[in-house]
Order: C-alpha cells, then sequence, then structure tokens
C-alpha cells in the first residue's frame, strides 16, 4: 500500500489521483462523521458514519487509525486497506500504520515550497484567512522528522504530477519486488 503524507497543498491528492488513473491503484477511502459536503459521494469520497456507528467500529476494533478534528472522527477502516491501494494521511497516520503493517506500506513524503502551496490554496480558492494558518501550522506537523520512516520523497514545485506519479509507481514496484 502506498502512503502519501504531505502539507497542504503539497499536490498530494493530484498524486494520488493520477495514480489510480494511470497505473490502476485503488483509492482507500476514509471514514468520518462529518457532513457531507455539496457533491460528495458516501463510499467515495468518505465513509460518511453517524457517531454512534463510527464509535461502534472503534469498539469492535475495526479501525488502524482515528483521528478527532474540530469534534468530528476520522479513520481509516481496516477493511479499506489493501496491497494496491492509495491512503492519504498525516504524519500519525503514517506512524500508526508503519508500526501496524510494517514493511506492506511504501511512504511517500511529498513536498512543496510555501509559496507554491499558497498559491495552490488561493487557486483552488481556500479561505484567504485560514491559508496561513495552515501554512504555519503545516511546518510543525509536516517535519520530515516526525515520520517514522520515509521511503520515497518528492519535491513537488516545477516537476509534472504525471512524472511524479511514473517515479512513485517504479519506485513502489522496485520496493515491492525487493521486500519479496
Amino acid at each position: 500500500m502506498i502512503v502519501c503524507v504531505g502539507a497542504s497543498a503539497s499536490g498530494k491528492t493530484e498524486l494520488a489521483k493520477n495514480l489510480y488513473h494511470h497505473y490502476g491503484y485503488k483509492k482507500c477511502v476514509t471514514t468520518t462523521t462529518r457532513e457531507k459536503r455539496i457533491g460528495e459521494k458516501d463510499g467515495i469520497d468518505y465513509h460518511f458514519l453517524s457517531k454512534e456507528q463510527f464509535e461502534s467500529l472503534m469498539k469492535n476494533e475495526g479501525f488502524f487509525e482515528v483521528t478527532v478534528y474540530n469534534q468530528t472522527y476520522y479513520g481509516i477502516q481496516k477493511k479499506d486497506v489493501s496491497k494496491d491501494g492509495i491512503i492519504i494521511v498525516d504524519p500519525n497516520g503514517a506512524n500508526t500504520l508503519i508500526d501496524q503493517l510494517g514493511k506492506d506500506v511504501f511512504v511517500v513524503y511529498v513536498k512543496a515550497s510555501e509559496d507554491i502551496r499558497r498559491q495552490r490554496m488561493h487557486q483552488r480558492l481556500d479561505d484567504p484567512k485560514l491559508i496561513e494558518k495552515r501554512i504555519e501550522n503545516d511546518r510543525s506537523v509536516f517535519k520530515e522528522e516526525n515520520i517514522t520512516r520515509i521511503d520515497l520523497v518528492l519535491n513537488n514545485d516545477k516537476e509534472h504530477i504525471e512524472e511524479l506519479a511514473k517515479k512513485v509507481h517504479l519506485a513502489y514496484q522496485t520496493y515491492m519486488s525487493l521486500k519479496g
């Protein structure tokens, strides 16, 4: 499984989309208790559960990892993790998956300069008041040393996303063949 980690607007979602479309990897859908946004689909964007359903799954050890953000649960269900899957997580999620799955996860750290990330957030119409807060927060949260193991570091400032996806695919295939 490929685990993508990177700060806001580093390009990890676009990278993952490219890997789904061009190399046949599958999206590992995460689970949340937040309300669906306009255009989101259950089972595609997230698994949307009630707080009670989510807590029941937690009690039954159905998750690899659970995070609470703004009084909302987010989690990675064990049933949604697959060998040919890609999941996007924060450093804590990556560390949990490394701890529980070991060498079955290939960790890709996606970097981009703060200027590029700021531009991307403005282009996707993120709330201007939140952009600087996210940049500041990401400086501490997404430090490379916060991740137990990184198998591939990508710099997503200038290269085309297709080239980066190809690098990930080839590195992952090599990693899996060596892992045996």
